[in-house]
């Protein structure tokens, strides 16, 4: 590996010999030449723990002045302006991790005229899917968040779902009465995802019953559980752009309200967190390529303060690593209080950052 030291006197010679002689760090470096190389790699620092991506990270800013996925970023551009008329590139899975693409509406025309009345809304945890289906609310519209199945009997009654959610109240009451259940009943040796795909099923019965309603799902598990997009040619589909790294940002918003509800606290129950399976990343892309070439697909590019988020962020991130990497618990409480009382930031950046301070502590 060719180290460019960028004039960082940081990067010291101790820094060198840890580098060396760690196996778990997992850097984009300058001498990649492929887009095969390149998923390589970045695959590797995919499937690390979170300790050892921070490490990855800290290192990678030392060397190369950026972070991993930001590294990743620059050499696709790079790759890609350098190839002249490569349209056979391969995909590399796990590209929406990092890489942001316009919002994707698929057969949106269709449901808005009716011609279509279900509609399935798809993105990383925190992509901020809502955003989609803003437009759409009031009488004969139902949304359904299927966050809202995993472990439903602890937040949810069955006399709540009756006065509010008839979708729900209807499977749950009838074909779907084995997956109304609590944390402390559910079977941790059985197969958590036929909740998911048995009610997606459902769903589609019910709207082909109810035509006279419109009916919205939101969801990773739709993505997760369905590995072939073309199953759903006949519905909607919109799909967040927004990469895994950005919808974290966004994650926080939901997080800020702590309780049995965290959609995070879901998936690592059923053992799906999001960051710790390529499978995932794959299956997303997989889905988006599928719809964005159909005639009945309009892209959208996403306008919203995200596309601005201040460089002051990436630096507490680079901060809070580099305190991990040499045991700083002090240096990351000091960076903590500090964000608490900063007043250029917003709660979910707050959050964002101090909850980031919290996680890198916990794995000291």
């Amino acid at each position: 590996m060719d180290m460019i030291f960028n004039g960082n006197e940081k990067y010291s010679e101790h820094d060198a010999q840890v580098l060396g002689s760690t196996p778990d760090i997992a850097l984009i470096t300058d001498d990649i030449r492929t887009k095969e190389e390149l998923s390589k790699a970045f695959l590797k620092y995919l499937m690390l723990p979170r300790r050892n991506k921070r490490h990855s990270d800290y290192y990678s800013v030392q060397i190369y002045g950026y972070n991993v996925p930001t590294m990743y970023v620059m050499t696709k551009d790079y790759l890609t302006e350098e190839a002249e008329q490569d349209d056979e590139a391969p995909l590399i899975p796990g590209e929406s991790f990092v890489v942001s693409e316009p919002d994707l509406y698929y057969n949106k025309a269709a449901f808005d005229s009716g011609k279509t009345n279900l509609c399935f809304v798809i993105g990383y945890s925190g992509s901020g899917k809502s955003y989609l289906t803003r437009e759409y609310s009031g009488e004969g519209i139902e949304k359904v968040s299927l966050d809202d199945i995993v472990c439903i009997k602890d937040h949810i009654s069955m006399e709540e779902l009756k006065e509010e959610h008839e979708l729900f109240y209807e499977f749950f009451s009838g074909k779907g009465r084995e997956y109304y259940v609590s944390r402390e009943e559910r079977d941790l040796a059985g197969s958590h995802g036929d909740a998911f795909v048995e009610f997606i099923k459902f769903a589609i019965e019910f709207a082909a019953s109810h035509k006279e309603r419109k009916f919205i799902l939101e969801g990773i598990w739709t993505y997760l559980f369905f590995d072939d997009p073309s199953e759903f040619d006949k519905y909607a589909v919109f799909m967040k752009g927004t990469s895994y790294v950005k919808s974290q940002l966004r994650r926080t918003k939901r997080e800020l309200a702590a309780g049995a509800g965290n959609t995070v606290e879901k998936i690592a129950e059923f053992g799906y967190y999001l960051s710790d399976s390529v499978r995932n990343a794959v299956n997303i892309d997989i889905w988006r390529r599928y719809f964005e070439n159909k005639p009945e697909t309009v892209l959208m590019e996403e306008d919203n303060r995200f596309n601005h988020i201040k460089e002051d962020m990436m630096n507490e991130l680079n901060a809070i690593n580099e305190c991990f990497v040499h045991e700083d618990r002090e240096s990351i409480e000091k960076i903590m209080n500090k964000i608490e009382n900063a007043e250029n930031m917003t709660i979910p950046e707050k959050s964002m950052i101090i909850e980031e301070c919290k996680l890198a502590i916990s794995d000291l």
